[in-house]
């Protein structure tokens, strides 16, 4: 009852977005530190880190903070803490927009004229417009990356497919402007600023000798690319140069990035300027992160969910903590092309036979709750749509009949000799007797973990249950970027392909389009990393982005049905959505972070007593 009593009334104080506000500890007591930390650094802790630092590739959220620290100020608009996209008034003096007699909607950016690089050279239009093509690029593609950079404006196919070389909706029109047009046939898009959110890139480190050549027709480079940007993913991707956040690279060795504040930085969307000199962010054990917090070592951990953890911190003299929401939830991910997982009666099966409340007991200890599609309790559309999704939802609950049911519709519905029908009440603890498809194959789920909490639990439910539904599963712990390779890249390792299932969670930013995680388009790409195609689902997150950006309610009636098509399908098993807990060391003060802001994005605003 407890975790249900207080479930509730944590969905009831966050119902709008507007709600959402920053919800700190108090403090009751003068401030006491044991802080080792210096004044002028900020050490963050974190899982481990893949160590790709510019966009275009797979990496976790760990090295997206990075990427944020190093660049991510300079886009033209930006995702507010508050779930809101906002033009960046710091780097755009004035945008304006027309529509032609086509219906094409051109957008016209004029930059201020005191933005500059890390080593004090001017940001300019061209180094906007250089990231558009790059991104765009089919030599991009080649050199591994992707992006979505440049969808919807005109030109786009062509010049991605490489049928050209000019990208016809991109124009440099001074040294200070450039504009965008989106093709009429995009539009109207609910998320209609995404199409003309970008940033720069810097000219003589990326393209040097390179000039972007602009005219009637579009732009271009006035010399091949393919070799640049080879170069790149094998360079700057590991260890940026010449950036434009508030902080520069300085070095990674595997487990610590070092970053030193930049001095030519311009200000947040505020114009505020950071507080601290130098930022470490080190790769931490999980199992002692938050003590590492609490002794001084740290000041900061971000997104805990263990409830020890949590009461922890509460109980220490020396912690704080800003807590809020999810927008987003914990869940067990499956392939969906190979392996048992390919079919959804196997999903479901797992469903139904894991105990979600023995897990949450376990991990979150009363901090969060069950939810049964891809959602978060902090998004807007659950609050605006909690009753209608309610409504239609199967309620997964834990349920070894129904999992053996759903077995029984699959093709592991035999004995070992792949003709005689599996009898579930031989099926025995010590898992002696097995399901088998009519090849004699049995059947068999491995599944990778890098979170020792969750996927300890996970373990401590499938040993038990697994055995009673005759399937044998299997939980290996490993290293975190291993499992980000295998989830990730699965589709790719061909015979050393090995695990189908991954225990993983997924936050969702202001920008929630689903067309680019589950789309039948991005099979074979890591973009859908779960491999799942379904036209019905398909033509959901069609329409869903098909709206005028202003129709907030037919947006939320298809979120509903995209909801429930995907518990239907069930491509992850939702276990938890849950509250957030950053900790942090009670000399740290100023914490304003977000279900849509981590501390890279509120770093202006940290400060220490």
């Amino acid at each position: 009852m407890k975790r249900t009593r207080r479930l509730a009334l944590l969905i009831a104080a966050v119902m709008v977005v507007g709600a959402l506000a920053a919800c700190g500890g108090e403090r009751t007591e003068a401030v006491q530190t044991n802080s080792k930390v210096p004044r002028d650094t900020f050490h963050v802790g974190t899982p481990a880190m893949n160590g790709d630092f510019i966009n275009g590739f797979g990496n976790s959220s760990y090295d997206l903070y990075i990427k944020v620290l190093t660049g991510g100020y300079a886009d033209n608009y930006y995702g507010s803490a508050e779930g809101q996209i906002i033009l960046n008034d710091t780097i755009t003096k004035d945008v304006a927009t027309s529509v032609d007699a086509a219906g094409n909607k051109t957008y016209v950016f004029t930059l201020q004229d005191n933005l500059k690089w890390s080593n004090g050279e001017p940001i300019t239009a061209k180094d906007y417009v250089a990231n558009i093509l790059m991104c765009a690029s089919p030599q991009w593609a080649e050199a591994g990356a992707t992006s979505a950079l440049g969808e919807g404006i005109i030109g786009y196919r062509e010049y991605q497919d490489g049928e050209t070389n000019t990208f016809t909706g991109v124009q440099l029109v001074d040294v200070l402007v450039f504009s965008m047009t989106i093709d009429a046939e995009e539009l109207p898009y609910f998320w209609e600023t995404s199409f003309v959110s970008t940033g720069p890139v810097y000219m003589p480190t990326y393209f040097p000798g390179n000039e972007i050549i602009s005219g009637p027709n579009g732009s271009r480079f006035s010399k091949d690319i393919a070799a640049d940007c080879k170069r790149i993913a094998q360079t700057e991707r590991y260890a940026p140069t010449v950036t434009c956040g508030p902080y520069i690279f300085v070095s990674f060795d595997g487990t610590t990035v070092n970053l030193k504040k930049n001095p030519y930085f311009m200000g947040d969307w505020n114009g505020k300027q950071p507080f601290f000199e130098y930022i470490v962010q080190s790769q931490v054990p999980s199992e002692t992160d938050v003590d590492m917090v609490l002794s001084g070592d740290i000041d900061f951990n971000g997104g805990n969910i263990e409830g020890s953890k949590i009461n922890a911190a509460k109980a220490s003299p020396y912690g704080d903590f800003n807590s809020y929401l999810r927008a987003g939830y914990g869940h067990l991910a499956m392939h969906c092309d190979w392996g048992p997982t390919a079919d959804p009666n196997v999903r479901w099966a797992i469903a139904y036979m894991i105990d979600r409340n023995a897990i949450i007991d376990h991990v979150l200890e009363g901090y969060g709750g069950t939810v049964d599609s891809a959602f978060g309790m902090a998004q807007w559309m659950y609050g605006a749509r909690r009753r209608q999704l309610d409504a239609r939802l199967v309620p997964i609950a834990f349920n070894l009949d129904m999992a053996n049911d759903y077995l029984d519709k699959s093709e592991w519905k035999f004995e070992q000799d792949g003709s005689t029908a599996f009898d579930r009440y031989k099926a025995n603890a010590d898992g002696t007797y097995m399901r088998y498809n009519a090849a004699g194959e049995p059947l068999v789920i491995r599944h990778m973990s890098a979170s020792p909490s969750v996927g300890g639990a996970i373990e401590s439910e499938t040993i038990k249950n697994s055995p009673l539904i005759g399937m044998k599963y299997e939980v290996t712990h490993g290293d975190f970027n291993a499992l980000l390779d295998n989830f990730y890249y699965g589709y790719d390792l061909g015979d050393e392909r090995y695990y189908s299932a991954f225990n993983l969670a997924s936050n969702f930013g202001v920008v929630d389009d689903k067309y680019y995680s589950w789309h039948s388009e991005f099979l074979g790409t890591w973009w859908n990393a779960n491999q799942l195609s379904d036209a019905q689902l398909d033509k959901i997150m069609e329409e869903m982005r098909r709206l005028d950006p202003n129709d907030t309610d037919k947006y939320a009636d298809l979120w509903v049905d995209f909801c429930v098509r995907w518990q239907e399908l069930l491509p992850a098993f939702p276990l938890y959505s849950n509250e957030y807990f950053d900790i942090y060391n009670s000399i740290v003060k100023n914490v304003p972070t977000s279900p849509y802001a981590n501390y890279c994005d509120v770093i202006c605003d940290i400060e220490k007593w």
